[in-house]
């Protein structure tokens, strides 16, 4: 399936979740975050009968073409921007540079350490490895394609439950929920099942103590440097 074709797909839901916010006042802002997060969550999902990825039990592969890589590395950063300005969520605030770098690296770390561990216990498969020429893309589309995932998971999720109860609490929280948003993709678009759900929940939880650390930009970089691990093949 090309570029062209996916954005098709898409499109129906897309502008069915511009109606909603366009009808939905501001001041409803879980209702307005639910529909950020189905649409996020077509989107992604429509991303495996598009061909653009490949996902088993022990691994995932990105298996659309270049150019297609970084459209879509695009489209998050634009979603990124565009959601972060119509919702008013100012995320910059009292970022740090060297923290953001020092929590994400280590947040990328644990989690992928956690998952090859996993892995091995498990005895799961591997896909093969990508050339190495595509390890430059592949990092591109992993660090700012799951940047607009956390806006909305971390930023925006995980930020208003910590209004009410504990950022801890609202951490995992937040991880469950982002766990279980994988479900329909592990169960019925991979036919994968629970390692998806495993994985996606140790990503969640890392990424929602490093956003308690170090904020987005931090939690941005913890998971799509974990997700370059994986999909480079690394373990």
């Amino acid at each position: 399936m090309s570029l062209f074709d996916y954005l098709f797909l898409i499109l129906p839901a897309g502008m069915l979740a511009l109606v909603l916010l366009m009808a939905i006042p501001r001041v409803l802002g879980r209702a307005r975050l639910a529909v950020h997060v189905l649409f996020f969550i077509f989107a992604r999902d429509a991303m495996s009968p598009a061909g653009f990825w490949q996902i088993d039990a022990g691994s995932m592969r990105l298996t659309a073409p270049v150019p297609v890589l970084f459209a879509l590395a695009g489209m998050s950063v634009a979603l990124l921007v565009g959601v972060a300005s119509l919702e008013r969520v100012e995320w910059w605030r009292g970022v740090r540079p060297v923290a953001s770098v020092v929590w994400g690296g280590l947040g990328a770390a644990t989690i992928t350490v956690a998952a090859a561990a996993l892995k091995m216990a498990l005895r799961l498969p591997s896909l093969p490895k990508p050339d190495a020429a595509l390890l430059g893309p592949i990092t591109v589309f992993a660090l700012l394609g799951n940047a607009y995932e956390e806006l909305l998971f971390r930023a925006m999720l995980q930020q208003r439950l910590a209004e009410h109860m504990t950022p801890m609490r609202a951490a995992v929280v937040a991880a469950v929920l982002f766990s279980l948003c994988h479900a329909w993709l592990a169960t019925i678009v991979t036919r994968v099942g629970l390692p998806v759900l495993v994985f996606t929940l140790i990503e969640g939880l890392i990424a929602g103590l490093v956003y308690r650390r170090a904020g987005l930009p931090a939690a941005s970089l913890a998971h799509g440097l974990a997700i370059a691990a994986l999909a480079s093949g690394l373990y």
